[in-house]
């Protein structure tokens, strides 16, 4: 692994194990005899010294830390254990959290659910967004709305850093296409860079007709009780709709969210009221969708605004007693950046970093508002609701990737598929992948077999995603995953003394299994390691049936899916289906 420029291991080992001495006065009486020097001290152990280096990785470029994770397992259990997180959060605590990336709704498959803003390679495992529609990140939480085509719909809470998942059903009286959903801590104590795990909360607002009225309503859910509050609504003269716009958290109890039209609504944690706001004055002309709410220079309610090659700031204050008031505060001119280009719409805020996301022709570049730096983050496809992921990451004990909560009635191989263009990041992921299977067949010599599966799991849904999910580029790994399921579950089937006889499901449902509710926040799948074994051998045997040359394969995966039969006491279904005696 290449270390940042500017690290010297000797350097931090000496600084660790030679402290400074204190300045002495000059000795004005000679000595006869010179002391003896005192015995130099103890060497630091090299897993302090690692771990200090491993502290001063840069936070906004998390794909270093995520790389040394992938050095030996000292490394790994060093940067994934709790108190490192706390030290590296508190080492780092004078400067804002980093953008991970951000979540979007864009269409096309080729880009990922969760794209990266950072330097090197880096990925979380983001819900599917056929299936979950993004709508709000706040205090490292995600929340996504399921897809509005199922019969029920229902929220899932998402921790980016540990990849943990909770459902949370809808409101009883919701009925609408387009709502808009807020997540937040409500922790007292908590100074929200480390918050992920503790109690939260969730205001979900929408609009529709009611006895021939336009009723905007918004309650309050609780993750300590688990339920919702009381339903607040109000009359308006429109129905609205928030398919493009997340919202805003001004201090701890107003919320503020953006309709499709361009209307502000706040609502009160405190008290449950929702009132509408005015606009900023049009002074300088402007289109529905070309602002978003920010968080003004004062941590008040801000708007930003994309005028031609400028960006306008506006902030909300009140004045002489009298009701708030809409006030410039400065303006940005991007043409300092760039050739002078008309912008497009501001398209998001990173609550925590002070940045915003704008599309300029056909690229998309962040901007950091206080030092007014600006930088390219990808070709943009189009307009939508891109929701930025801000945090300190830190590897999690366990890789957490997508496979064990879909909520989604389609297959799981059908889940991980996804055509479309490839692109650089696409490349990346190759390359990621192979570091990881890797580190896979490494882990196996170290018979850390559940670290093994995470990284196969890992690399499968990398290159279903690129070469499709019956590609003979797959065949390998399905069998690397399938064979390294197989072994954890002999490996705990010889501890317990015991192995269910439950015969392996035929039916590609998610990794969950039928009937599998989502009340924890643990991000593991439940089901059996040997089902899941024998849906992925089972996948091998059908890609290298198609290949007359791979002989040994078919033997190699025959005989770990007749190892599976048999332990189950089911021979009969892998001579009829696998077989077809």
């Amino acid at each position: 692994m290449a270390w940042p420029a500017g690290f010297s291991v000797a350097k931090v080992r000496s600084d660790l194990a030679e402290p400074k001495p204190f300045p002495t006065r000059t000795q004005t009486q000679p000595t006869a005899t010179m002391a003896a020097p005192p015995p130099p001290p103890p060497a630091l152990p090299d897993d302090v010294v690692v771990e200090e280096i491993l502290l001063r990785l840069p936070p906004d470029d998390p794909g270093c830390l995520f790389r040394a994770s992938l050095v030996c397992k000292a490394w790994r259990n060093a940067v994934s254990h709790p108190r490192f997180r706390r030290r590296y959060i508190g080492l780092h605590r004078h400067r804002a959290p980093p953008v991970l990336g951000f979540l979007h709704d864009w269409e096309d498959g080729g880009i990922p659910d969760f794209f990266p803003t950072t330097a090197s390679p880096f990925s979380l495992a983001a819900p599917d967004r056929r299936f979950w529609r993004p709508v709000d990140c706040r205090h490292g939480r995600a929340l996504f709305l399921s897809d509005r085509r199922q019969e029920t719909q229902e929220l899932l809470l998402w921790e980016p850093i540990t990849g943990a998942r909770r459902g949370i059903p809808v409101p009883a009286a919701f009925r609408c296409q387009w709502p808009a959903a807020a997540v937040f801590c409500t922790a007292d104590w908590c100074d929200h860079r480390d918050c992920a795990g503790g109690p939260f909360g969730v205001v979900f607002l929408f609009a529709g007709e009611q006895d021939r009225h336009v009723v905007t309503s918004a309650c309050l859910y609780s993750s300590e009780t688990g339920t919702w509050g009381k339903l607040n609504s109000r009359q308006d003269e429109f129905t609205m709709e928030f398919q493009n716009h997340s919202s805003v958290l001004v201090g701890r109890s107003l919320l503020y969210f953006l309709s499709d039209g361009g209307t502000i609504l706040e609502y009160n944690l405190d008290s449950g009221v929702l009132a509408v706001l005015d606009r900023p004055p049009d002074d300088y002309g402007r289109g529905r969708q070309r602002f978003n709410l920010m968080l003004a220079e004062d941590g008040g309610l801000g708007v930003a605004e994309a005028i031609d090659f400028q960006l306008i700031l506006w902030k909300r204050e009140a004045s002489d007693g009298t009701d708030a008031r809409w006030v410039l505060s400065r303006i940005v001119d991007m043409d300092s950046f760039f050739d002078p280009v008309t912008l497009a719409p501001v398209l998001g805020f990173a609550e925590g970093a002070n940045a915003i996301f704008v599309k300029i022709i056909y690229s998309l570049f962040m901007v950091e508002l206080q030092s007014e730096q600006a930088k390219i983050v990808c070709s943009s496809p189009g307009f939508c609701n891109l929701i930025p992921v801000v945090g300190f990451y830190t590897p999690h004990s366990r890789l957490q990737v997508p496979g064990g909560e879909h909520h989604s009635p389609a297959p799981w191989l059908k889940q991980l598929g996804r055509g479309g263009q490839q692109g650089v990041w696409e490349e990346k992921s190759l390359e990621w992948a192979q570091v990881l299977f890797d580190e896979g067949c490494m882990a196996i010599n170290e018979k850390d077999l559940a670290y093994t599966a995470d990284c196969f799991r890992h690399v499968l849904e990398i290159r279903v995603r690129h070469y499709g999910g019956l590609a003979p580029e797959c065949a390998n790994t399905f069998y690397h995953y399938g064979g390294a399921l197989l072994c954890k579950a002999r490996e705990a089937a010889n501890r317990s003394g015991n192995v269910s006889k439950r015969a392996p499901n035929e039916e590609g449902t998610n990794l969950r299994g039928k009937g599998q509710t989502d009340g924890n926040m643990t991000g593991d799948g439940d089901d059996s390691d040997l089902d899941l074994a024998w849906k992925m051998l089972n996948t091998a045997r059908v890609i290298v049936a198609k290949s007359p040359e791979k002989t040994m394969e078919k033997v190699n995966i025959l005989n770990a899916l007749a190892e599976i039969s048999m332990t189950r006491d089911n021979l009969s279904y892998l001579s009829y289906h696998v077989l077809g005696w």
